[in-house]
């Protein structure tokens, strides 16, 4: 009974002197306070092999292109770990310090007046250090704005990552339309060597006339075993934004020469206040902000309260030890951590100014590119194309005919590709700007979606 009461004794310093000390247990949570470990997952067991990129083959749309890079970016994949990881910091920050048990012996050994342990003595003591200054609760709002800052990247690189996909799928139905002027060009040229050959068989043409014709169907091929090639690489390019090591699609399905109005500058330059950078900018002066106020939390000292039970070298002599102790801010203030992070905080404004600077003058300078290849492009299919394959067919007649030379038909052909080529690069352009400002927004530019 009277070891139970120096028991009891060495423990009411502890739970009563300052109320914060608390008994050892795997649960840190307060009455009425939700546990801080309940929603945090425990993998004990091994980590789950990745899934297997999908299959994707055949004929693919910018949506199977979108829903397949979402679902399977190796790069998002990365960052929903990051998420994980930070998630999992919220719930240490929260923890309290864990009491400290120690056992001292004293006088075991010694000589004169202390020899044989006559004045030997045993302390268990038990420790706990209690944070002043709320100074838990803000390392715990600091490590919630870390993972809110983590989000926030993380929505970031998914706008980035599918905006990458878009522009890639763009390049791919521009690589397609690149083999298609090509193999038109080749079927031209042929078209033209039979013509050629039929005239000299007539004695109407020259021998040079078939050289020059020959020559113009090499020249043909060649562009179109190049344009073949680069198709390959658009469609490996493609397939590796959802992890696939092989090109797998066989061809996109889209529509590069049809434009959309747009909105007004005033409207997106408005947008760009929220744009996905802005919003990671403002999340990062949210956590530079919670971490200068834990900084000046660390003016306040904390407090070690303490209990121990002592025994001499009879156990019949019993004593209970209680204490108090705290440092002595005299040199140590945390005045370095605080001006470093006061400075982080104005460091962080600075940056999100600039930010906010770079996405205006980048949204600017786009949709001045966008209006200028929308013209372009739309100039392109109404007037110029359907003019050059007009001269194209008059050319071809007036050659059968003998009006034009061989020259005159070439000099058309030529013309005809050119534009055509002309045509799909200005279309692909407007596609990858309207994509590239779509990814500094993080919104579609407008509600008629792309093809």
């Amino acid at each position: 009974m009277k070891t139970r009461l120096l028991l009891l004794g060495l423990l009411l310093p502890i739970h009563l002197g300052l109320g914060a000390a608390h008994a050892i247990t795997s649960n840190d949570a307060q009455p009425g306070e939700p546990d801080p470990t309940a929603d945090v997952p425990h993998d004990d067991s091994p980590h789950e092999e990745p899934a297997p990129p999908p299959d994707i083959s055949g004929e693919v749309t910018l949506r199977d292109v979108l829903a397949a890079t979402l679902t399977s970016s190796p790069r998002l994949r990365a960052y929903s770990w990051e998420v994980r990881s930070s998630d999992a910091k919220v719930l240490q920050a929260g923890l309290r310090p864990n009491p400290e048990l120690s056992i001292n012996p004293e006088n075991f050994v010694g000589s004169g007046a202390f020899g044989n342990q006559v004045q030997y003595q045993n302390t268990l003591q038990l420790s706990q250090l209690v944070e002043l200054g709320d100074k838990r609760e803000l390392r715990r709002e600091a490590a919630s704005a870390t993972l809110d800052r983590t989000r926030m990247e993380y929505e970031s690189a998914r706008v980035e990552v599918l905006g990458a996909a878009t522009i890639d799928f763009i390049d791919l139905v521009a690589a397609q339309e690149d083999v298609r002027i090509a193999k038109l060009a080749v079927a031209q040229a042929e078209e033209l060597v039979k013509a050629v050959d039929q005239r000299t068989k007539a004695t109407i043409g020259s021998p040079l006339e078939g050289k020059r014709a020959r020559i113009v169907m090499a020249r043909s091929k060649n562009a179109h075993s190049e344009a073949v090639r680069s198709l390959q690489a658009a469609k490996q390019k493609l397939a590796a934004n959802w992890g696939s090591r092989g090109p797998g699609v066989r061809s996109a399905s889209g529509d590069l020469f049809t434009t959309h109005p747009l909105p007004p500058l005033d409207q997106l330059l408005a947008q760009a206040e929220s744009a996905p950078e802005r919003r990671v900018a403002s999340a990062e002066e949210k956590v530079r902000a919670a971490e200068a106020a834990l900084a000046r939390s660390r003016r306040v000292s904390d407090v070690t309260v303490s209990g121990a039970w002592r025994t001499g070298r009879n156990w019949d002599d019993q004593a209970v030890v209680a204490g108090v102790s705290f440092p002595l801010k005299i040199f140590d203030r945390a005045q370095g951590d605080i001006a470093a992070s006061d400075a982080q905080v104005e460091k962080s404004k600075a940056e999100t100014v600039t930010v906010d600077v770079r996405l205006q003058a980048a949204v600017f300078a786009l949709y001045q590119e966008i209006v200028q290849a929308k013209d372009v492009t739309e100039g392109m299919a109404r007037e110029i194309v359907p003019r050059a394959e007009e001269a194209m067919g008059i050319a071809k007649s007036g050659f059968a005919q003998g009006i034009y030379t061989q020259l005159d038909l070439l000099d058309t052909q030529r013309t005809l590709v050119e534009v055509r080529r002309e045509h799909l690069l200005a279309g692909a352009k407007y596609h990858r700007l309207v994509a590239e400002v779509e990814r500094l927004l993080g919104t579609p530019l407008n509600s008629h979606g792309r093809k």
